[in-house]
Formats: C-alpha cells, sequence, structure tokens
C-alpha cells in the first residue's frame, strides 16, 4: 500500500515539475511586437533626423500606423494559434501570458494619459520620450519572471538586459538617440529572445 502511495506522489511530482519546464509558446508573439517596435523606434530616429528628407509631420502618422497595425496582427496571432494549444496550460506559459496581460494595460493606460495630455496641450507631451525607459522596465519585469518560471537563460537575460537599459536610456531622455538605443534594446531583448523561443518551440509541448 505504501509503495503505491510512493509511486503515486512520485508521478504527481514528476508531472508537476515536467509542467514547470514546458516550452513557453508566446515566441510569436515576443516577435511580432518586438519587431514591430524595433522598425517604429528606428523609424521615428531617421524622420526625427532627416534621414531621408521626411517631414517631423509623419511623426504622429507613423506611430498611428503602429498602433493599428500592432493590434491588427496581434488579434490575428491570436485566431491562428488557439488559446488550448498543448503546453498552454503549465505554470510558467500561464504566469508568462499573466504578466504580459498586466504590462499591456500598464503600457495602455501610460500611453492613453500622454496622449490626451497631447492633444489637451496642442503639442507632443514630453511623456512620449519617458515612455521608452518605462516599456523597457515593462520588458524587463515580464521577461525576467517569465523567464525565471520557465527555468529560460534567454529570457532570463533579456530581462537583465532591459532593466539595465531602463537607466541608460533614462541618461539620453531628451537627445534624439533615444530612439536609435531604444531600437537596439527591443531587438535585443524582445525580438531576439522570441525568435528563439520559437525556434524552441516544439510541434507537441507536455
Amino acid at each position: 500500500m505504501s509503495s503505491n502511495y510512493s509511486d503515486d506522489l512520485a508521478y504527481v511530482r514528476e508531472v508537476a515539475e515536467s509542467g514547470m519546464s514546458a516550452p513557453l509558446l508566446g515566441g510569436r508573439f515576443l516577435v511580432w511586437w518586438g519587431g514591430l517596435v524595433t522598425a517604429a523606434y528606428l523609424g521615428h530616429y531617421t524622420i526625427a533626423t532627416g534621414t531621408f528628407g521626411l517631414p517631423v509631420d509623419y511623426l504622429g502618422l507613423m506611430w498611428l500606423g503602429f498602433v493599428i497595425l500592432g493590434l491588427g496582427g496581434y488579434f490575428a496571432l491570436l485566431r491562428i494559434f488557439p488559446a488550448d494549444k498543448p503546453g498552454a496550460s503549465s505554470v510558467g506559459n500561464r504566469v508568462s501570458a499573466n504578466v504580459w496581460m498586466a504590462s499591456g494595460f500598464v503600457l495602455g493606460s501610460f500611453f492613453t494619459g500622454v496622449t490626451l495630455k497631447s492633444f489637451l496641450d496642442g503639442q507632443a507631451s514630453m511623456g512620449f520620450n519617458w515612455s521608452i525607459p518605462l516599456v523597457l522596465g515593462v520588458y524587463g519585469i515580464s521577461q525576467l519572471v517569465s523567464g525565471l518560471m520557465a527555468k529560460s537563460t534567454a529570457l532570463i537575460f533579456a530581462g537583465y538586459a532591459a532593466i539595465a537599459s531602463v537607466g541608460l536610456t533614462a541618461l539620453i531622455v531628451d537627445r534624439v538617440e533615444l530612439y536609435l538605443a531604444a531600437a537596439i534594446a527591443a531587438a535585443v531583448t524582445v525580438l531576439i529572445p522570441g525568435i528563439m523561443l520559437m525556434r524552441e518551440e516544439p510541434s507537441t509541448t507536455v
């Protein structure tokens, strides 16, 4: 009797541990948003510096296009990849999904406030520049928590790198190079880790 009980406990423990180490399934979202954010920051930098001779007025249109394209692609990915995909119920995947959901709410609230302030003041708010350290901080927390739960070295590194980028971008928040630095940080801490997760994701998971 005791032997069967011990075997049952061992089985439950094995299942729990395998669930903790199941591969994360959010790589596609990291690639989408990481690639889009990287491109948008680069676009902002090139327009602000007059690299291609585009007027500064194009910045507003570019960021409007970013929002439309970003949300459209995000919801398309949700439809293409169902929520009940194998492995989605693992602890690591549930934690990752929830921490990124909370992060999205934080950023959505912040940008709504900054956008309204810009309309009320009749000019772009400095809050848009300060959004970059905030965005990187949110990325850092989300990647680090996800990485620690899933024991992903790539995400843990990405989390610490994003957190370090918060201070670095705060130092140049009043310079146009801020957006170039932000593009590099987004690529290193979101886009590349997303590609790595997608490569590690098997067709079926525990």
